[in-house]
């Protein structure tokens, strides 16, 4: 499991430019940094950022995914870190930030996260131009945006921009999947039996339409009420991701106990729809980092799978 942990944190770390990881492990981080790409890489990169920069490990080792300020960031409940963003920055959410950046620390640092800073109103734009020209010591702001064009001239000056690289197509796995699917394919674990037969049956009726994308939400929510949130999404998403790996002539390397399953459900979509389902049940496990509630991001997750389906 520990080798997995450092997995993950390094391709989180892969997805940054090498001076931004650099300046960061040496101390020299620039106070704002604009992260600019695909709204859930850059907010994953945005959140292993602010992780590195609250961690208690030596920063040869950040985030170590072990200390409290790691745990308390995995639990959503990090005291020190802002984010904000999800429904778009409106000149109250800047207002209720300065205000949480005018109260005191619980330690010698502050993150706050901005995503789709190139989507906020004008007056919201305006407002943060302060913000970021006085920034106070051991503060730390980490902006999120699709198009560098579209964000302000005035906010881009006052921060470092960092172009990610393009993702790849979601055909690598996620380490911290493996021990899901494990549990998944073992009779051992009573919260999991059967759950993959049941996604399986999910799958095809939301690929045979036969459902509206918020009755597909609430089956979802029963079908994986046993398991946890996070761990429901991220098997769904390797289950995708088998079916684009078969899909494209590959063999099934994590579901092989389902091969008669994905031989008859794969052929139905084409390997880029299969992408973009991943990245549907990514970017909802996303948005759970972001307490979106559950039912509504399900809802939000179904249709984009639903218009995956229907407009290739």
């Amino acid at each position: 499991m520990a080798e997995l942990e450092a997995e993950g944190r390094s391709n989180e770390a892969a997805e940054l430019p090498e001076v931004l990881v650099r300046r960061l492990r040496a101390g020299e981080l620039w106070h704002a940094v604009l992260l600019l790409g695909e709204p859930s890489q850059t907010k994953r990169a945005a959140r292993w950022l602010a992780r590195a920069l609250l961690c208690e490990a030596p920063k040869t080792d950040v985030p170590c995914g072990r200390c409290r300020s790691c745990a308390q960031f995995a639990a959503g409940s990090h005291p020190d870190v802002w984010e904000s963003g999800d429904e778009g920055l409106k000149a109250g959410d800047v207002e209720a930030l300065q205000g949480w950046l005018a109260t005191k620390g619980h330690g010698t640092r502050k993150v706050y996260l901005l995503h789709g800073v190139d989507d906020m109103t004008p007056v919201a734009a305006n407002r943060m131009l302060k913000t970021l020209e006085e920034p106070a010591v051991g503060t730390y702001a980490v902006l999120t945006a699709t198009s560098r064009q579209k964000v302000l001239s005035t906010l881009r000056s006052r921060s470092f921009s960092c172009l990610l690289p393009a993702s790849p197509p979601f055909t690598f796995t996620d380490p911290t999947s493996v021990p899901v699917v494990k549990r998944a394919a073992s009779a051992e674990d009573p919260s999991f039996a059967g759950l993959m037969d049941r996604v399986i049956e999910w799958t095809e009726t939301w690929l045979s339409g036969g459902a509206s994308p918020w009755e597909m939400a609430a089956s979802w929510q029963s079908i994986a009420k046993d398991v946890p949130a996070e761990d429901g999404l991220l098997l769904l998403a390797e289950w995708f991701r088998e079916l684009m790996r078969v899909r494209a002539g590959g063999h099934a390397e994590r579901f092989a106990r389902w091969q008669e399953a994905l031989r008859r459900i794969a052929p139905i979509l084409e390997v880029g729809q299969y992408a973009a389902c991943v990245q549907a049940v990514m970017d909802a496990r996303l948005r759970l980092q972001s307490h979106v509630a559950w039912l509504l991001n399900l809802e939000q997750m179904c249709v984009r799978l639903r218009e995956v389906t229907t407009s290739w």
